[in-house]
């Protein structure tokens, strides 16, 4: 055997998948005879490259396709450290500047992944820790959003001109548009494969200054086209794939509402029309591009809403855990390995058990307002709220679970969060977790089962075993009549016995429903949502209580829609004869003209094509 390919075979021994290396060491050789030479001359990048290849299939691809990268790597796989997003910017600029006969969305694809490649090898090497690897994943994200942002606002500008507002003193300034981040980039956690959670946010109404081609149009109008803009470029699937998958759905009134909302409409809708899950939402944010001050007066003014100086500790547990248990209903059927992030003691746990204890008492103590869901494990047993096993078994657990969350995904770039099942493909997960020899699976059986068992543990400690919290939300909205008198208590026994009546309907409805778990998770938010609009889902007749389990049962989509607007519901009755004999241009014309203003027209636009929507679905 020849002297390099000796060394290749000493190389690859140790590694959790020497056959991929070994495969990917023939294929790059063959195809790309300079790399042959590269890798006689550096056994160092040699040897990253080939554990790249051996952690990472998607990687090993990457670098076949794109050679040119391993001189990059030789450059950077010394250098350890957390590149913080502006560093990433100026790295993006000469990426683009040597790209620029490319597609902005495949520059940009091309860019993370190669990204990618240093980020992934100085984890497997254990050379940063999980913090670290997250926070450097979200600031390329962050990255590549204000490089988007950047194109997208400079090309409308040259179509519409500038978007402006009056001052204080009636004087004409710009506009300001901000990229509000949530989820796991919200709280700079992002995965490797993580969706982008985004909120689009501008400061004012008014009009662009028309010195574009195209002259004049609404801020609305030309913000809403901003997103748009940034999420396509950002989202794109060409080629190579997107950079990131935008996930829009967290904005107000979520599938129905504008791209973009102005800064009044936002805090209108979180102070009046929100969800408790969606004031949750907001413990995970940040300004990933565009204006900062703009999110941050967001952030501050809604800051009394999220947390409640005046919150109950058990309403607050109980928000949280029934968009948990909404959660493990949706995916309780989910089969073909442990699921990481969903399961029994997964990630989703430890962070509502953080999040809950925050809400709950958040509203008194600023100290616990921290986003990043391993300072606030510290923060809340500092507290006293978790204890000190608590906090060490949760934050021990939270970083092997983020780990082999990551170990599945960057096997093939999938968004997955699922341990296998199967032995074989077990095993090599478990030695692309540093588990190796003989007994390698089963210690990391073992440890899997030891850091679950500790986080459901706590999990029961915080919130407790519990009724089933589809039956104590629709009990529980007798809870606001609740007084001393027996008037009080006359009305509070009338709404148990109502909410009973509409348990046992939309229970009902949802045994005859195409999926009963999915028509029972709905359900339950909407009349959360009825409850917290002050509507009154008593007086809703029989009839429509089991068309809406049929419909949630049969559709996720339009189920989601009525959970946004709960005020379709009577929509679901219409009769087929109806529907079918409906002039859907002539309403939809009618109730535009109805309106006086450009926003208005939108607003009553989107109200009535939802209503037939649905009464079609």
């Amino acid at each position: 055997m020849p002297p390099l390919e000796k060394k290749i075979e000493s190389l690859i021994r140790d590694l959790p998948d020497p056959e991929g290396a070994r495969l990917f060491y023939e294929r790059v050789s063959a195809e790309h005879p300079r790399v042959g030479k590269l890798f006689a001359r550096d056994a160092g990048l040699c040897s990253d490259a080939l554990a790249l290849a051996a952690w990472s299939p998607l990687l090993a691809t990457t670098l076949a396709q794109h050679p040119d990268y391993l001189q990059w790597l030789a450059r950077e796989r010394t250098q350890a450290r957390v590149r913080t997003t502006e560093e990433l910017e100026e790295s993006l600029a000469r990426f683009a500047l040597t790209h620029s006969q490319v597609a902005p969305p495949v520059m940009l694809a091309r860019f993370r992944r190669r990204e990618l490649l240093r980020i992934y090898l100085h984890d497997i090497r254990r050379a940063t820790t999980i913090v670290e690897t997250t926070e450097e994943l979200s600031n390329l994200a962050d990255a590549v959003l204000r490089y988007a942002l950047g194109i997208a606002q400079q090309e409308l500008e040259n179509h519409y001109g500038l978007p402006q507002r009056a001052d204080e003193r009636g004087r004409q300034t710009a506009a300001e548009f901000s990229v509000v981040a949530l989820g796991k980039l919200g709280s700079r956690e992002l995965n490797y494969s993580s969706d982008v959670d985004l909120l689009f946010l501008y400061s004012d109404d008014g009009e662009t200054s028309g010195a574009g081609e195209r002259g004049a149009v609404t801020n609305r109008e030309f913000f809403c086209k901003l997103a748009e803009r940034v999420a396509r470029i950002v989202g794109a699937q060409r080629g190579e794939g997107a950079a990131y998958r935008v996930d829009l759905r967290l904005r107000p009134h979520g599938r129905d509402g504008a791209l973009a909302v102005s800064l009044a409409e936002a805090l209108r809708y979180y102070r009046e029309t929100a969800q408790a899950w969606e004031l949750q939402t907001l413990i995970r944010a940040h300004a990933s591009a565009g204006a900062p001050g703009l999110f941050t007066r967001f952030a501050e003014t809604l800051r009394g809403r999220v947390y409640r100086s005046d919150a109950a500790v058990a309403r607050a547990l109980a928000d949280v855990r029934l968009a948990k248990q909404k959660i493990d209903r949706q995916h309780g059927e989910a089969a073909g390995g442990f699921n990481v992030k969903l399961g029994r003691g997964g990630i989703r746990e430890i962070e509502f058990i953080a999040q809950a204890l925050q809400l709950a008492y958040g509203g008194r103590d600023a100290w616990l307002h921290a986003p990043h869901t391993l300072i606030s494990l510290g923060r809340l047993a500092d507290r006293g709220l978790l204890n000190e096993r608590e906090r060490t078994g949760l934050s021990a657990a939270y970083a092997f679970l983020r780990t082999l969350e990551h170990r599945v995904q960057m096997e093939h770039g999938l968004q997955t969060h699922t341990a296998p099942d199967d032995p074989t493909r077990r095993t090599l997960v478990a030695r692309r977790m540093h588990f190796d020899g003989a007994a390698a699976l089963a210690e990391f059986d073992h440890t899997l089962g030891a850091h679950t068992s500790n986080v459901h543990a706590a999990f029961r400690r915080v919130f407790g075993s519990g009724a089933d919290a589809f039956d104590s939300v629709l009990l529980d909205k007798g809870s606001a009549d609740r007084h001393d008198s027996p008037a009080g208590e006359a009305a509070r026994v009338d709404r148990e016995t109502d909410a009973g009546r509409i348990s046992r309907l939309l229970r009902e409805g949802a045994d005859g429903s195409l999926n009963p778990k999915r028509s029972l998770a709905l359900t339950s938010r909407i009349v959360a949502a009825l409850d917290k609009l002050g509507a009154d889902a008593v007086e809703l007749p029989d009839e429509n209580l089991f068309a809406l389990a049929r419909l949630c049962g049969a559709s996720e989509y339009f189920g989601e829609m009525v959970a946004a607007n709960p005020a379709l519901i009577p929509a679901l009755v219409t009769p087929a004869e109806d529907v079918l004999t409906r002039d859907h241009r002539a309403l939809m014309r009618a109730a535009v003209d109805a309106e006086k203003s450009f926003r208005a027209e939108l607003s009553a636009l989107r109200r009535v094509w939802s209503r037939l929507l649905v009464e079609i679905g």
